[in-house]
This record gives C-alpha cells, sequence and structure tokens, in this order.
C-alpha cells in the first residue's frame, strides 16, 4: 500500500500563507533533516522537519501512523527567530 498524506486545515492555510506546494512540503516530510522531536505532542510523537523547496528554507511538523503521514503544519522559517542554517532556534535576549 502507497503512502498517504493527510494535512491538517491548520497546514494547508499556513502552507498557503507561506506559498509552499503540497509536493514540497512531502518532499520535506520524506526526506527532510529531523531538527526536533516532540515525544509528548497530543497528535502522538511529531517532529519538526528541514528541508528545501527550491531556494528556500521549509519547517514541516509531521507525525507518522502507519502508512499515513500526518502533516500537521508547514511554513517558511523567520530569520529574526532561527539562525542562518535554519535548524537552530535564535537564544532570546533578555
Amino acid at each position: 500500500m502507497p503512502l498517504q498524506f493527510y494535512f491538517t486545515k491548520h497546514a494547508l492555510i499556513e502552507m498557503d500563507n507561506d506559498s509552499i506546494g503540497l509536493e514540497d512540503v512531502k518532499q520535506v516530510a520524506l526526506n527532510g533533516e529531523v531538527i526536533k522531536v516532540y515525544p509528548d505532542d497530543k497528535k502522538g510523537l511529531s517532529q519538526l522537519m528541514f528541508g528545501m523547496a527550491g531556494a528556500s528554507p521549509v519547517h514541516v511538523v509531521c507525525s507518522h501512523h502507519g502508512e499515513t503521514i500526518h502533516i500537521i503544519t508547514a511554513y517558511k522559517p523567520n530569520p529574526e527567530l532561527w539562525e542562518a542554517d535554519f535548524k537552530t532556534r535564535k537564544t532570546r535576549k533578555s
């Protein structure tokens, strides 16, 4: 059985806001780099993935449920919040 993708309404809204395509999100979910794991997420074990959509960095939060990958959200990371590698969150200055 081929892998299935389920996109939350929130993910679709964020993707539309940031002009990120479905195929780009699928590729990041399948081949991106895991930069954070959320073991206690209410939707089950999920992870923040990093990948590129063309020349743009993309973050995808997803969870795997058997043959289905749930896309919780996807967005272009804000350079004010992330280091230049877009994998490391900037530390807050007090």
